[in-house]
């Protein structure tokens, strides 16, 4: 194919294969602890669970919901940590749809190597789905071009967030 050797998704094959990935026990506990060896596009935070951009989306605003307590497995949250996860999704999604107004949404968990989790600390994909999302680039290149850098969406998210996630959201919704 033309450019096959020139277009790359420049950072992602490195991190995934560990080259890239900041020396601490668990990212996502670093992100949550603020530690300055990993970069952070944390956007949120309350006492069960933190929200982060991406480091690598899919599509603009790809989220990810993170608990509190570092915990793998799906089975391992109590009732009240899965209900207040579920609304915090919730509420990023009338958020996203605010501010994005995608088609659709992948809401998932990677839970474990083998079905493709790279994190071992139990997180929540939230991906905005946009319709006709493959342009030139993506089909040639083999590579996503994101129409919006993570810091404006960083900015865009933070600036409206409380609007969703707030006491009143979590009691009345």
């Amino acid at each position: 194919m033309v450019f096959r050797d020139w277009l790359q998704a420049l950072g992602k094959l490195d991190y995934v294969q560990g080259k890239a990935r900041p020396n601490v026990d668990c990212i996502l506990c670093a992100v949550r602890d603020n530690d300055e060896r990993v970069e952070s596009l944390k956007i949120y935070g309350d006492d069960m669970c933190f929200i982060v951009l991406n480091l690598y989306p899919y599509n603009p605003a790809h989220l990810m919901i993170v608990t509190r307590r570092h915990i793998t497995k799906f089975l391992e949250l109590t009732k009240e940590e899965l209900i207040h996860i579920t609304r915090t999704i919730q509420g990023i999604q009338l958020l996203l749809d605010e501010l994005y107004n995608p088609k659709g949404y992948n809401i998932g968990i990677n839970q474990g190597r083998d079905a493709g989790g790279s994190i071992e600390h139990l997180h929540f994909h939230v991906i905005p789905r946009y319709g006709s999302e493959l342009g030139f680039i993506d089909i040639v290149g083999k590579t996503r071009v994101l129409p919006e850098g993570l810091d404006a969406v960083k900015k865009k998210i933070e600036e409206n967030i409380n609007k969703y996630l707030n006491k009143e959201f979590f009691e009345n919704y």
